[in-house]
């Protein structure tokens, strides 16, 4: 049997920013903690796809606390500012905004490999700079993926172009975000702050209840896909691994959160098993060199 939901109001007084939370898994993040009475701060590309997911929180939840951070992950400049606009006691951070598919010849602003540079780089950036932010036990969640366990992962070449498929290539980019986040719980041993990893599982459109604005899906194509929820979910379902990860009491530090179904596609949160080269304390601490190097970003000592 499921556990039951958290009661409202819960997280009152208690600040998070979410990556990429005016669509998908991030969306549903931002409700759900805004649900639980959490200020939510949106850290969102595009500000008018922030103020669209801002009116249907409120739809959901009159009065939610809501700031909108214009966030580009694939801008160095922009992490910069976004983090210097923040300028509050942040209680969490998750890390889930990012892009699922590109092109080999793809770039960010700065000239980094897009997937690699959007979904680990500015992440990294962004944690190391709003590191004097963080409360004494804050927590950082880095949104992995599945497709993590068919990475290899090579410090030496991680913005080196790569072959292969762009899926495999949106793996070896989670999987380096995954590994900074062991790596940071590694380094947070023995303080009150923590670093932790979650899953969405098998999150898809069709099975997720409707909000005015974001990702339309017609009542055909949803009566189709309700077979389907035997084996996945929605993805006010995918989020919920991930708001645990950030708020609950029995999440540690270096633990790895996603559904606790078959395959890990859906079900309630629940621990799982991260592959050793993300858990690896020499892949960790030779990546985290890596990012400084190529951004010029260092994190605090």
């Amino acid at each position: 049997m499921d556990a039951a939901p958290p009661p409202p109001g819960d997280l009152l007084g208690r600040t998070v920013l979410v990556t990429g939370a005016n669509a998908g898994i991030g969306y549903w993040c931002a409700e759900q903690l805004a649900t639980r009475g959490a200020r939510v701060l949106l850290g969102c590309r595009s500000p008018e796809r922030a103020r669209t997911a801002v009116s249907a929180i409120r739809s959901q939840v009159p009065g939610a606390d809501l700031r909108v951070l214009t966030l580009d992950l694939g801008s160095l400049d922009s992490v910069a500012r976004a983090a210097a606009e923040a300028d509050e006691k942040l209680d969490a951070v998750i890390g889930n905004a990012g892009v699922k598919a590109a092109d080999r010849s793809e770039r960010t602003s700065d000239g980094f490999d897009l997937m690699v540079g959007t979904n680990f780089l500015g992440h990294f950036a962004l944690v190391a700079q709003l590191e004097p932010l963080l409360a004494p036990d804050a927590r950082v969640v880095a949104v992995g993926s599945i497709a993590h366990r068919f990475a290899h992962l090579d410090p030496d070449t991680l913005d080196d172009p790569w072959s292969g498929s762009s899926l495999r290539q949106y793996g070896r980019s989670k999987a380096s975000w995954m590994a900074f986040a062991f790596e940071l719980a590694r380094r947070w041993s023995g303080s009150s702050r923590s670093a932790v990893c979650a899953h969405p599982g098998y999150a898809v459109d069709p099975l997720t209840p409707p909000r005015a604005g974001l990702a339309p899906v017609s009542g055909v194509v949803r009566a189709l896909a309700a077979p389907t929820r035997v084996l996945v979910q929605g993805k006010d379902g995918g989020a919920l691994p991930i708001v645990h990860a950030a708020t609950a009491a029995d999440v540690a530090g270096g633990d790895y959160w996603g559904p606790g179904g078959l395959l890990e596609f859906r079900g309630a949160p629940a621990r799982v098993a991260a592959s050793d080269e993300v858990r690896s304390a020499d892949i960790g601490s030779a990546l985290w060199s890596a990012a400084e190097s190529i951004t010029g970003v260092r994190f605090p000592a």
